[in-house]
């Protein structure tokens, strides 16, 4: 590691940017163990002083999906990607993604327990709140993917060398690259992918990293705290990526008469109640602007990749599944499918 180290960490004038294949070898390295805890966090370090070029990115996203456990292939899927540091915010993804789901569009979570520096409520954590077990193997979670059109990864346990470098990620306490790496990793190969940055900075690197990576169409959002989730009390930047170029807008929520208020910050258990009363159905003025984030959110998407023709049908369709409870309806059988032992004999004997 040491060569590569020199090469990206030399300092402004001596530092230069690996090739694909320096990249690489970097990766295997460090996916192998061979990398020293300390080497690990002076490349990471390094790298972050310098800016990843798209080359030492790919070569990392590569390596490390040849490390990832075979899954099936669901292309078709959404990958819903968010940041790996947490939020402290109401998670409007989880709501929405079963919303969407209950419709038949697949949806791809994914993420492990929360990194520094945020160190916010990760999906995962909040999931397991909810009572979902996340711990699956692959073809248990490929028979609910394909019964109940959603699923949560962990990368930490599908991709090993994330969870070998974990603790050098949390004892470094600061963003690294490897934040794009995990979101990118794609166990299912989905085409499309809606994902959050904190910055436009990030959203123009993404730009070009994106179709290289095997997405066909995928949104990138400045949504609350880098997520994938749009705000109601301002307007939001969004870049359209495909293959053959991308396309840039602005989304206003007053244009479609959205008008809410800025979430507020709260705990874990606050963040589980609100989840499992706007999930329920409850339509009380106490859950009214979390519910509207979750309409809102949930109609974008099922415009933006074609499930509906217009914004306002998407909206419609999201308002109407969530009174019926039919995120309720998908979420309880999600629980009841993944628990270890019943989910088996249930899958088995509906196969």
């Amino acid at each position: 590691m040491k060569q590569y180290i020199k090469a990206v960490g030399t300092g402004k004038l001596g530092s230069r940017s690996l090739s694909y294949d320096e990249a690489v070898a970097a990766a295997h390295a460090i996916a192998r163990g061979e990398s020293t805890d300390a080497q690990t966090a002076a490349f990471l370090m390094a790298m972050r002083m310098k800016g990843e070029a798209d080359e030492e990115m790919m070569g990392f996203i590569d390596v490390f999906r040849k490390y990832s456990l075979p899954y099936r292939s669901f292309s078709h899927s959404l990958n819903c990607a968010g940041p790996y540091d947490g939020r402290h915010y109401f998670p409007v993804t989880i709501p929405v993604s079963l919303l969407l789901a209950s419709v038949g569009f697949s949806q791809v979570l994914h993420g492990s327990v929360a990194l520094p520096p945020k160190l916010g409520q990760s999906v995962k954590e909040l999931l397991e709140g909810l009572g979902v077990q996340v711990e699956l193997e692959a073809k248990l979670w490929e028979k609910i993917f394909v019964s109940l059109h959603i699923g949560f990864i962990w990368t930490d346990l599908i991709c090993p060398p994330f969870g070998r470098v974990r603790h050098v990620r949390e004892q470094i306490g600061l963003r690294t690259f490897l934040n794009t790496v995990e979101k990118m990793i794609n166990p299912v190969h989905s085409l499309n992918m809606v994902i959050g940055v904190n910055h436009k900075t990030a959203m123009e690197h993404l730009i070009h990293l994106l179709p290289k990576t095997g997405f066909e169409t995928a949104y990138i959002v400045q949504g609350m705290e880098g997520s994938e989730d749009l705000p109601l009390h301002k307007n939001s930047s969004i870049r359209k990526v495909t293959p053959w170029g991308d396309e840039s807008s602005t989304i206003d929520p007053s244009t479609f008469g959205f008008r809410g208020a800025p979430l507020e910050k709260c705990t874990k258990e606050v963040q589980l109640e609100l989840l499992n009363r706007v999930i329920s159905g409850d339509d009380s003025e106490e859950v009214q602007n979390e519910r509207d984030h979750v309409i809102f959110n949930a109609g974008l998407r099922l415009y933006w990749f074609d499930k509906v023709g217009s914004y306002e049908e998407g909206f419609q369709l999201a308002a109407s599944l969530l009174q019926r409870r039919e995120a309720l309806k998908l979420l309880n059988r999600w629980i009841e499918m993944s628990r270890p032992g019943d989910a088996q004999t249930r899958l088995q004997a509906n196969a």
